[in-house]
């Protein structure tokens, strides 16, 4: 009896372990706007931290910290798994692109502003990064 609780113990901190770990893995998290009749662009968070963008707006930050990129990348999977979904806002104009946020192999659009939970998380990447418009 004794070994069997000395096994559900120890496998039980492996468990911990394992989930532990999991949440402070940074992962890739890549978002801007594309599609539309305006100039496309793109910001990547590498795990490391680093930030390579392309199109006309460029983030005032080349690096984050690796506390910032795990913070980041919860935030993304938690919004993620809570159901965040792509959609086409009616009333949209077709001549602006669709905001995205690509991580965890899944891609998020959002084509106008009727999503605030996505608009919150994009506004949050946008501002790690330093991103400005105008």
């Amino acid at each position: 009896m004794r070994r069997i609780i000395i096994l559900a113990a120890l496998l039980g901190g492996v468990c911990a372990c394992g989930s532990s770990a999991a949440s402070t893995t940074p992962h890739r998290i890549v978002f801007g706007v594309a599609g539309g009749n305006l100039v496309s662009y793109q910001v990547t968070i590498e795990p490391t931290g680093r930030i390579r963008s392309s199109g006309p707006f460029k983030p005032r930050f080349r690096q984050l910290s690796r506390a910032k990129v795990v913070s980041l990348s919860r935030l993304v999977r938690a919004d993620f798994a809570a159901g965040l979904k792509s959609r086409l806002c009616p009333g949209t104009n077709p001549d602006f692109g669709s905001d995205f946020i690509q991580a965890y192999g899944r891609t998020v659009r959002v084509h106008g502003s009727c999503e605030p939970r996505f608009h919150r998380l994009w506004d949050a990447l946008a501002q790690a990064v330093g991103l400005r418009f105008g």
